[in-house]
């Protein structure tokens, strides 16, 4: 796919992949309060007067104030013995580890209503007029009868209810030896069941949904890294997108227990906890491999540490202490959004100006910087500073949108390494039948040389038989100078004829080989196709070409083989640096030069890298250079080096331009 075409296809992949998120998004967070009136009804001294409420189209949010006794598990009845000792507020004010809550709802007579309630995530018990009709985990006075749990509000926890008189009494028991936080519930809902139940289960479908969009993309794309093993960021793309699905599932509406009603509390507590880490070190590593030079070695080390060790204490720690640790680890995750920012502003420029960012490069780019800043926003948003006065998460929309532009990213990637390959091929196939028609002409010259050969050869041996014996008998005559002459006329024409043959090769090469060239293509596509080499050694290439470069008259494969073998010289020589391939006018003709930050050539074999066997490594013939230079004079240029030790080397050639030489 040319440059072009990927940008017209980009032009309209990008824009629906943003629907497609504001979309799920809208959906999940908004759409829900667009079709539904939500009120919030405030109590008074713990109670609830609906009676007033036209509830055709509406839901109330009870909040407020409850009437709860604190470090006690008290039943309907055992509260009402005991109502006069009982506080005003908010359960888990005071730091109690478990309370049981009171609550009287006003309704209108002669009603259905559904009530949904938020499980409190540790122990919670609900009873609605005396009856038990949710109970997740086993809320407990202690430590030792205590249980955790959590039940799918849309399932056990919205129970259709008929006030009697008009009157609905909430009981609630709530417990947490678990978590540093408290367990207060986080509000309740109250409504007709035809709006209460497509108002709940909208949340739910939509996460629901969401998470299913990542198990999606995590078989794809693990799937593509299995046929092209070579791209790499697929599969770190992939597992992302597995702790994501595990996170979603998880956290939120939990659509997890849907799947799983039995999931066990501290697995799936654990799981939500070990997400953070495993993220941060899966989007650490897909930055280095997407970007070489953006994260340091160092800070690999030091991130990578921390994570691991903070997904090791999530494994073993007690929950408690995990609820505290994960504040610190939040803090450091912060720290690591704010070094990825710093370092992308400090080289992108760079990366930029040398045009090493190909397509897919451009699309994760955006991708990375929607997730960083929705990160940084978040991260203020949770301490009460709305920035740009948007009061709202964003890390939900940002998330969506990274992964649906790393998806993009990826597939350009892949197909670019599948045009690569087939690219490759082709290349090697058509090499593969020059080899055969070389083998071929190979075998009808030995035939034709060995038939040509034959007569004068025999001439000769047979004189020269005939001269030896005369000679030797004492016998020369006339007849032995004529045989001397013969063989002397057949040598020569053993000599002209070797030298007919080479005068045809030449004329052979100069007609078949060489045409006028537009350097700029070639540089191009040789630069092309030895991008994914650099990116094994974590190298990056760029290439600089003057627009105006004349065309050049030569040999295009041999002019592509000193390219390569420039570029492959470089690339060995350097490890996690730049390689620069440059083209520009010069005195009417162009030069050629390839510039890399490796570990450049010793001062005492510098003067000696152009003849034959002089090799600066030992898994080298000492020929390349000398070839390159070679092919260089042949097409009238010439061919330099300069290099410093442990700054790098610069390899140049020049070539003349078409009508440069033609003039010569």
């Amino acid at each position: 796919m040319n440059e072009k075409r990927e940008r017209r296809v980009l032009w309209i992949v990008l824009p629906l992949i943003l629907l497609v998120c504001l979309s799920l998004w809208y959906a999940r967070t908004f759409y829900r309060y667009d079709i539904t009136t939500v009120v919030e009804v405030e109590s008074q001294a713990g109670v609830w007067d609906l009676t007033n409420v036209d509830f055709t189209n509406t839901i109330v949010k009870l909040t407020g104030d409850t009437t709860y006794l604190p470090n006690a598990i008290l039943t309907p009845d055992e509260f009402a013995a005991h109502q006069a000792q009982a506080t005003l507020g908010e359960p888990g004010e005071e730091g109690a580890p478990c309370a049981t809550s009171f609550m009287r709802v006003l309704l209108p007579d002669k009603r259905t209503y559904m009530l949904h309630v938020s499980s409190i995530d540790f122990a919670h018990r609900l009873y609605l007029n005396g009856e038990l009709r949710l109970q997740a985990g086993t809320p407990a006075a202690t430590a030792e009868e205590f249980q955790p749990g959590y039940l799918r509000t849309t399932i056990e926890v919205t129970p259709e209810v008929t006030p009697a008189g008009g009157q609905l009494d909430i009981v609630q028991q709530g417990a947490n030896f678990v978590h540093r936080e408290g367990g207060n519930h986080a509000g309740h809902f109250i409504g007709l069941p035809n709006v209460v139940r497509p108002f709940n289960d909208l949340k739910s479908d939509m996460e629901l949904l969401i998470a299913g969009l990542f198990l999606a993309l995590f078989l794809v794309f693990t799937t593509l890294y299995v046929v092209f093993r070579s791209y790499k960021s697929n599969l770190l793309f992939a597992l992302l997108c597995l702790t994501w699905f595990v996170r979603t599932g998880v956290t939120g509406a939990k659509v997890f227990y849907t799947i799983i009603p039995a999931l066990p509390w501290q697995l799936a507590f654990r799981a939500e906890y070990l997400t953070l880490p495993v993220a941060c070190i899966l989007l650490l590593l897909l930055v280095r491999e997407q970007f070489p030079g953006i994260v340091q070695k160092a800070a690999t080390v030091i991130i990578a540490a921390v994570s691991g060790g903070f997904a090791t204490f999530c494994l073993v720690a007690d929950t408690v202490a995990m609820s505290w640790a994960v504040v610190g680890y939040t803090l450091f995750y912060n720290v690591v959004i704010v070094y990825l920012i710093v370092r992308f502003a400090l080289k992108l420029p760079g990366m930029l100006r040398a045009h090493t960012l190909q397509t897919e490069h451009l699309v994760a780019l955006g991708g990375f910087a929607v997730f960083l800043l929705g990160a940084v926003h978040d991260g203020f948003y949770y301490l009460n500073i709305y920035l740009a006065g948007i009061s709202f998460s964003l890390l939900e929309i940002s998330m969506l949108i990274f992964a649906f532009t790393q998806m993009t990213a990826n597939f350009y990637g892949t197909l670019r390494q599948v045009l690569v390959a087939r690219e490759n091929e082709q290349r090697l196939a058509a090499e593969k039948d020059v080899l055969a028609e070389m083998g071929r002409l190979k075998s009808r010259l030995y035939a034709d040389v060995s038939h040509e050969m034959k007569t004068p050869l025999t001439v000769i041996a047979a004189n020269a038989q005939f001269a030896a014996q005369n000679i030797t008998a004492g016998a020369v005559d006339r007849e032995t100078v004529v045989d001397l002459h013969a063989i002397s006329a057949e040598a020569k024409r053993l000599g002209q004829m070797v030298t007919s043959l080479v005068q045809l090769n030449r004329t052979q090469d100069a007609a078949q080989g060489t045409s006028a060239l537009p350097l700029d293509a070639l540089v191009r596509d040789t630069a092309r196709m030895y991008q994914s080499i650099f990116a094994h050694k974590h190298n990056r290439l760029s290439v600089e070409v003057d627009p105006a470069l004349p065309l050049v008259e030569g040999d295009v494969d041999q002019l592509t083989q000193v390219l390569i073998n420039l570029l492959a010289n470089a690339n060995k020589h350097t490890a996690h640096g730049q390689v620069t391939l440059q083209a520009r006018c010069d005195a009417g003709g162009v030069r050629v030069s390839v510039t890399d930050t490796g570990e450049g050539i010793a001062p005492e074999l510098l003067p000696h890298v152009f003849e034959r066997y002089q090799r600066g490594d030992e898994d080298g013939t000492g020929l390349g250079l000398p070839i390159c230079k070679t092919i260089v004079e042949e097409h009238g240029g010439q061919m330099g080096v300069e290099s410093e030790p442990g700054a790098g080397t610069r390899v140049w050639f020049t070539l003349p331009g078409k009508d440069v030489k033609n003039d010569g």
